[in-house]
């Protein structure tokens, strides 16, 4: 590890995170598929966030937004967000408060069951459609009553 290796590493993450956001190990392992040698990809990755130029938790809250703008549930964020390399402490503080989008819930469910009344099959393609999602059981059916409840009054 040399200045000269430290320094070109450091100026490859920069160009890197101005491409689009990563956490620590997503940056690290991005620099190292790129050729940077280990060493100096950690390097580059603890200056950058010696900087605060690079901050796991404000990416965890990122994704938490951008995940639940897709309709996501919270099993399902905190899997991108272990996907992506985010540590379990800042999971848990991004998804501290974690509310799914109520209605693109009910929408997804109303689109797959349309206006008749749904039998048990389509209950379970949507509850199994939700559980990808990554809702829990108890927050599908609550969404499934409510939406049931609604096309019963119409």
């Amino acid at each position: 590890m040399s200045e000269q290796s430290q320094k070109r590493a450091l100026e490859r993450a920069a160009n890197v995170l101005s491409l689009r956001p990563y956490s620590r190990a997503g940056l690290y392992k991005r620099l190292v598929e790129k050729g940077v040698e280990p060493g100096d990809a950690a390097y580059a990755v603890e200056r950058l966030t010696e900087l605060r130029l690079l901050d796991d938790l404000q990416y965890a809250r990122d994704v938490c937004q951008s995940c639940r703008a897709k309709g996501w549930g919270a099993v399902r964020v905190r899997c991108e967000l272990r996907r992506r390399g985010v540590e379990e402490e800042q999971i848990e503080q991004a998804l501290d408060g974690f509310e799914p989008d109520g209605e693109k819930l009910r929408r997804f469910i109303r689109t797959r069951l349309g206006d008749r009344a749904p039998d048990r099959a389509a209950l379970r393609r949507v509850s199994d459609g939700l559980y990808r999602r990554g809702f829990s059981w108890d927050e599908i059916n609550e969404a499934l009553n409510a939406c049931l409840d609604e096309m019963g009054e119409q």
